[in-house]
């Protein structure tokens, strides 16, 4: 019974540190990942994790053998793994996965917060990527505070030039 707590403390003290710290078992994984990318050392240390503690459990409080006990854990650990590695791949994959750059800002649509005078900068706001963003803004002539803009070109760090909607023409 014992070693089943002790893989189960063994795992969940590595669990925390390589989400505290970082994956820094990861190469080791990957040198005996036969999955395609799926297996990661979060995805093994949750299952020996659950393997441990419920291996554990079931010796302590049922009456069932070391390899009944260690069948459930493996079960239990591998939906566990399972779980932790879709959990990871999710947040990895994401659509904010994405490091956002500059030039993602160019034919985004804005809003105008601080008007923008024809020979100064004002205010945008823009969504990208899920993250709600501010720049700094010029245009050709004066914008008021929340008319609808286009990004039509990068500027300089934090600054773009915008371009105002154009008003639909009825046919």
């Amino acid at each position: 019974m014992l070693i089943f707590w002790v893989i189960a403390g063994i795992a969940l003290l590595l669990l925390v540190l390589t989400v505290t710290v970082g994956d820094f078992l990861d190469g080791v994984v990957d040198a005996i990942d036969f999955t395609g990318g799926y297996l990661s050392s979060t995805v093994v240390l949750a299952f020996l994790a659950t393997f441990g503690i419920v291996g554990g459990l079931l010796l302590t409080t049922t009456d069932v053998s070391v390899l009944v006990a260690s069948l459930g854990g493996v079960v239990a650990g591998a939906v566990v793994g399972a779980g932790a590695g879709a959990a990871t791949r999710a947040l990895t994959d994401g659509p904010t996965a994405h490091q956002i750059t500059s030039s993602d800002y160019v034919g985004q649509a804005a809003t105008v917060t601080t008007s923008i005078p024809s020979d100064g900068l004002g205010q945008i706001s823009l969504v990208v990527a899920g993250q709600s963003t501010a720049l700094a803004a010029r245009a050709d002539g004066p914008v008021p505070t929340g008319a609808g803009v286009t990004v039509v070109a990068n500027l300089g760090p934090g600054v773009v030039k915008v371009a105002t909607a154009s008003p639909s023409v009825p046919l």
